[in-house]
């Protein structure tokens, strides 16, 4: 059964966020090692090659932290029917404990078993949400770290504001050169993740046949007609000792047992 899965925001936001970190790493790469010449008959204003390339990269770092921000709103606060409350995403945190469902998807990797698992309550596998979880977080470091490394070079704006009241972070880290060598890490970082995701998306595409890449492009993706994977619910997030009293035998005899609260 083919379904509608990824939204227009959630593509639109895939493929934006791509685009920024490829140029992210790129511009990166020749701010770490200026390799274009300039053009001495040109006015002074055209030639500042590593001036020109430093403001596009800290304008698409801007952007990606912003869509960053908005994506953990969403990840921590947005429920599944749109509203404000316990994430959707959240509330599948318990995959990542579920020592069945790691038994199963590395299964499914080490080519163990055929069928693709499915997680009750969880959208992603727990090494899928274990390596997204560490991508956001990534995400914010490489930023954090980003404006550290921009201030220096600006005489006042936002990243200034910013870099003075990250100040304690930049000292903890032991100063500008080791600030830079984490920023360059977390790159190579989303060098590695980015090979690695589009390997894992084609191969588990193409083993399964479920249209993952095909879904990203229009959001339509294959699903089978018995897997019904949902969030969990705020019974079952709640303690044990919660559970069992509600379900004691006077309660189960009130005519008012099991209705909405």
């Amino acid at each position: 059964m083919v379904v509608y899965v990824f939204g227009r925001y959630i593509r639109i936001a895939h493929w934006v966020r791509n685009g920024l970190l490829i140029w992210l790493v790129l511009s990166g790469i020749y701010i770490g090692n200026p390799f274009l010449a300039r053009n001495l008959a040109s006015e002074a204003s055209e030639i500042f090659i590593m001036a020109q390339v430093r403001g596009w990269h800290v304008i698409a770092g801007w952007i990606l932290l912003a869509m960053t921000l908005v994506r953990i709103f969403q990840f921590l606060f947005i429920r599944q029917d749109g509203k404000l409350g316990l994430g959707a995403e959240l509330r599948m945190a318990p995959v990542m404990f579920s020592w069945r469902a790691w038994r199963d998807q590395l299964a499914f990797y080490l080519l163990m078993r055929r069928d693709h698992p499915h997680f009750t309550y969880s959208n992603y596998g727990p090494l899928q949400y274990l390596v997204y979880t560490m991508l956001y977080a990534s995400l914010l470091v490489i930023s954090v770290t980003g404006i550290i490394l921009a201030a220096p070079y600006l005489s006042s704006g936002i990243a200034v504001w910013s870099a003075d009241i990250m100040r304690p972070i930049e000292v903890w880290m032991g100063g500008l050169a080791n600030v830079r060598a984490v920023h360059r890490f977390v790159m190579w970082f989303f060098i590695l993740f980015t090979v690695a995701h589009i390997y894992m998306a084609v191969w588990n595409s193409m083993r399964t046949g479920n249209l993952l890449i095909e879904g990203i492009v229009s959001g339509f993706a294959a699903k089978d007609d018995d897997v019904h994977s949902r969030p969990a619910t705020d019974e079952e997030l709640e303690p044990a000792a919660k559970t069992e009293k509600k379900s004691t035998p006077s309660e189960k005899k009130s005519p008012n047992a099991g209705g909405k609260h």
